[in-house]
């Protein structure tokens, strides 16, 4: 019997409560005392086209998905089809039987098959076809132990504002599935069971969630977006939350009008931000450069998606890289923050915040969908700890007209920072390169200063910057550096192979750029050979490690790309070869 440790993927058309399911499983799962991280792998349209969300619930936190799948919940043949083959030996298949039938040479011996008519008992017993999910979650609750009642909790919970009577047929569709089980597979057990552990008052939260949710804590009170995947939840998040806090959120008619209406809210002295993916970061490119010269602090969330052009809208990948830190024609002083956890993505839109305006530059937020749009457990949030920042802001008081600069030279090259109306503030703001006053000029020596100016920010942030973060064994020579989602597989993989013996250690910078270069380059010229874990074809992280820190021998690429995140035993595989091949050349 595997205990408290599982993993559950629902698999069907887009539409038919494929996802809904997965939310109530995980939330029963974090009820129970268990660690979970949900993942979403849908279509990108409303209804049809295969879907399928994996719930993952264990008792160690912040891992991501594992190497396969425990259960497969499979409402359509598609879903066994797609899905077969990621299946653990020794797991286990629940069917919807009620037109399909799988086939023998799909049929894997090594997995339990539980067929169950999930559909006709929906519609002939209950009278709604709608309902099958719900009868799903009855098998499987019943089949692996989930407690019955936070279970009933749940589903009351979700559809209560739909009425009685959708409550209780739902719950009566809990209650035939659990039906089934007992009097069509009674002594017929999964191999895996659920023991409820202390209740450890945690949370679950999706990634895009916590930033909104971190962004308001920080004083956010402006957004404008424009809805695209994987983004559109932290623009729905803030519409929702942001105006119960005398917040104001804007959906624009499209990303350049809500790039540059954050630019004239933070020019006002409001915290102002957006939220997009590649292709509304593309089209905000230009004002982004704009908010560079003029020094004007705004936050962009980039919920990294496949590309390029439209890619695949509602799969993962970390090919934005190279886009946040170098695009644009000129150039400017930017912060690059990479959260790893649900937990990080609040906390460093925190720090966002604090920079841009502490700075006076553009600070991006880059998640990507497998985290952006993933639900994890983590502990409460310390909102006491919350220190808000706003740098050299001249919001009240008087200053003098005619001396004022706002572009004055600092030996950090941050200015005061009058916003309108502040008596004596009056300023010129000129997108054309200008003086200390603001003033427009082509003086090549004024542009050299003001070059000068403006990108040494870059050295005098450093010491406040989010630091990267070391885990393992510290003298271990073997070396991983990854960032965003990979942290959960990369210590995952880093936990097991520390089991057979070899040891592991793993950097995962929180600060993408300015780069860390100090850190990254004592961590590579300590070990033997470093791996560069990546969801992107060309290594991007690995090619900016090797242009900021210049040729640093032994590292070597781990990517993937096909749209999926990675799960530890890709990670796992390759490290275990050079270790097992650098073993046995040092016995020869």
């Amino acid at each position: 019997m595997v205990l408290n440790q599982i993993e559950i993927m629902f698999g069907g058309q887009a539409g038919d409560g494929s996802l809904t399911t997965g939310d109530l499983i995980a939330s029963v799962f974090k009820q129970m005392g268990l660690e979970v991280y949900t993942y979403k792998d849908f279509p990108s349209r409303i209804r049809g086209g295969h879907t399928n969300y994996v719930i993952r619930a264990g008792e160690r936190p912040n891992y991501g998905m594992a190497d396969a799948v425990d259960g497969l919940v499979a409402f359509d043949l598609e879903a066994v089809e797609a899905h077969i083959a990621e299946m653990r030996t020794g797991g286990f298949v629940i069917f919807d039987n009620t037109s399909e039938s799988v086939s023998e040479h799909l049929r894997r011996d090594d997995l339990l098959w539980y067929e169950v008519p999930m559909a006709k008992i929906a519609k002939t017993d209950l009278g709604l076809e709608l309902v099958r999910n719900m009868i799903s979650l009855g098998v499987l609750g019943k089949l692996i132990g989930m407690n019955p009642k936070i279970l009933r909790d749940d589903v009351a919970a979700v559809y209560a504002r739909k009425g009685e009577k959708i409550v209780d047929l739902n719950l009566r569709a809990v209650e035939a599935g659990e039906k089934y089980v007992e009097e069509h597979f009674a002594g017929r057990p999964t191999g895996y069971g659920l023991v409820a552990l202390a209740d450890n008052g945690h949370l679950i939260m999706m990634g895009n969630d916590a930033i909104a949710y971190g962004a308001l804590v920080a004083g956010c009170r402006f957004m404008a977006g424009y809805p695209i995947t994987p983004a559109t939840d932290v623009l729905e998040w803030m519409a929702k939350n942001a105006p119960k806090f005398g917040g104001v959120v804007v959906q624009a008619e499209d990303e350049l009008a809500a790039i540059n209406m954050v630019l004239g809210a933070a020019f006002a002295g409001v915290r102002a931000m957006t939220a997009t993916s590649g292709p509304g970061q593309a089209l905000m490119t230009e004002a982004i450069g704009l908010a560079g010269v003029l020094e004007i602090p705004v936050v962009v969330v980039e919920c990294a998606r496949t590309g390029p052009s439209t890619g695949m809208p509602t799969k993962t990948e970390q090919s934005n890289l190279n886009h946040l830190v170098f695009s644009g024609h000129g150039e400017i002083p930017r912060v690059v923050l990479a959260p790893g956890t649900v937990e990080e993505s609040f906390y460093l839109a925190v720090d966002a915040f604090n920079l841009a305006e502490r700075f006076q530059v553009p600070v991006f937020i880059l998640s990507e969908q497998a985290l952006c749009q993933s639900k994890a457990t983590l502990p409460p949030l310390d909102l006491e700890s919350v220190r808000i920042d706003r740098g050299r802001l001249i919001a009240d008081g008087e200053l003098t007209f005619g001396e004022y600069r706002r572009y004055a030279f600092t030996d950090d090259g941050v200015s005061p920072r009058a916003i309108p109306g502040v008596p004596g503030g009056m300023h010129l703001e000129a997108g054309s390169e200008h003086n200390d006053m603001g003033v427009i000029t082509e003086s090549s020596e004024n542009r050299a200063r003001m070059m000068d100016k403006r990108m040494h920010k870059l050295e005098a942030m450093r010491d406040e910057l989010p630091s990267p973060v070391l885990f393992g064994d510290p003298d271990a020579r073997i070396g991983v550096i990854g960032y965003g989602s990979n942290r959960g597989p990369i210590v995952e993989a880093l936990d097991r192979l520390a089991e057979e013996g070899i040891a592991i250690r793993f950097l995962q910078p929180r600060t993408l750029w300015p780069f860390p270069e100090d850190d990254v380059r004592a961590f590579v010229e300590s070990a033997d050979r470093v791996f560069i874990v990546e969801n992107n074809y060309t290594g991007q992280l690995e090619r900016l490690i090797r242009y900021v820190t210049g040729p640093l021998p032994g590292l070597h690429g781990i990517r993937k790309y096909n749209g999926k995140p990675f799960r530890p035993i890709e990670i796992m595989e390759p490290i275990r070869r050079f270790a097992t091949a650098e073993y046995a050349e040092a016995r020869r």
